[in-house]
């Protein structure tokens, strides 16, 4: 989630040109560039990362866990209202519409959803298939995905934003969790090199692109280099162990109400200002480390009401749903 405010942070950073009015190359500006497009590949995998562990425990479709979902997104919109209203920020637009819209604002709680309720029939799937058979509907899938979604751009795609990409992510996730091939049986400290090597590739390739002038991104969700980077700084945490520990399983309860809140019809805006206000405060290299330090102000912000919400919540469960 930390990796969420960071792609949704990086879009808002300023892309530097290449080239100065006259076309000589600004080494400066190159740099900061490579700078923000290093950001933007250590953090574009996130949405990957998240359906992953999804897919490699398997959503366990009960009443009890599909009403908990979405009464955390109904409550965190309440929630963002009222913060809204409490601060005068936005107050003046909120109306019945532009709160219904907010429910389900952006395209990742209408996808995660639908993967919700198709969960199922997938792990139905997953559980009758052998580890080869799965591999090789995977690798049909993403043939579909990289040629049909990423390089002609099939509107069901829609780019990685959809529920079709999630149940793909999904699939792969299913699939870490079986596999014995071995370029996904490596020690974790050649996949987490694996990540930064192919990330560092794909600045390298946009650099060229734009030194070039094409100024179009390969950057996307469905590209399959950015889906391997997400795999290896998977299979990184996969490999190392750390045991249990309590804190972090407290802070993982609450995930989720991170992305609600900054990405909220009503709350958005002030987080997005909130960065542009230190990047123009603290320039270029300052405005990272503040920045960071915004990410886990709002985390730990977002946990300590998402208490609330768990603490209403264990009601609600005990007194009406039963399973």
């Amino acid at each position: 989630m930390l990796l969420v405010l960071l792609v949704h942070y990086t879009a808002g950073r300023q892309l530097y040109p290449i080239y100065d009015i006259e076309g000589d190359l600004l080494i400066g500006n190159l740099f900061h560039t490579g700078i923000n497009l290093e950001l933007k590949s250590i953090s574009i995998v996130c949405v990957n990362c998240f359906i992953f562990i999804s897919g490699y425990w398997g959503i366990k479709f009960k009443l009890r866990s599909f009403s908990n979902l979405m009464f955390q997104m109904i409550f965190w919109s309440i929630a963002c209202v009222v913060m809204s209203i409490a601060t005068g920020y936005n107050a003046s637009n909120i109306s019945f519409n532009s709160y219904i819209s907010s429910i389900i604002w952006g395209w990742f709680p209408t996808g995660y959803l639908i993967l919700f309720v198709f969960s199922p029939i997938l792990n139905s799937f997953i559980k009758q298939c052998s580890e080869k058979e799965l591999l090789k509907y995977i690798i049909l899938f993403y043939l579909l995905s990289t040629i049909g979604g990423y390089l002609l751009g099939f509107h069901d795609f829609r780019k990685g934003m959809s529920a079709i990409s999630l149940m793909g992510l999904y699939l792969i996730g299913a699939y870490l969790r079986i596999t014995t091939l071995k370029i996904f049986t490596l020690k974790a400290k050649y996949d987490l090199l694996l990540y930064f090597g192919l990330g560092l590739g794909m600045v390298l390739f946009n650099l060229l692109l734009l030194f070039i002038g094409v100024k179009s991104s390969p950057y996307g969700y469905l590209n399959p280099i950015i889906i391997l980077m997400s795999i290896y700084l998977f299979l990184f945490f996969k490999k190392i162990d750390i045991g249990h520990i309590r804190i972090i399983n407290f802070l993982a309860a609450s995930a989720f109400s991170i992305y609600l809140f900054h990405c909220n019809l009503f709350m958005g805006d002030f987080v997005t200002n909130m960065w542009k206000e230190i990047n123009s405060t603290f320039g270029f290299y300052g405005s990272i480390f503040v920045t960071l330090l915004s990410f886990i102000a709002i985390y730990l912000f977002c946990v300590l009401i998402d208490q609330i919400r768990i603490f209403i919540y264990k009601y609600i469960e005990k007194g009406f749903i039963k399973n």
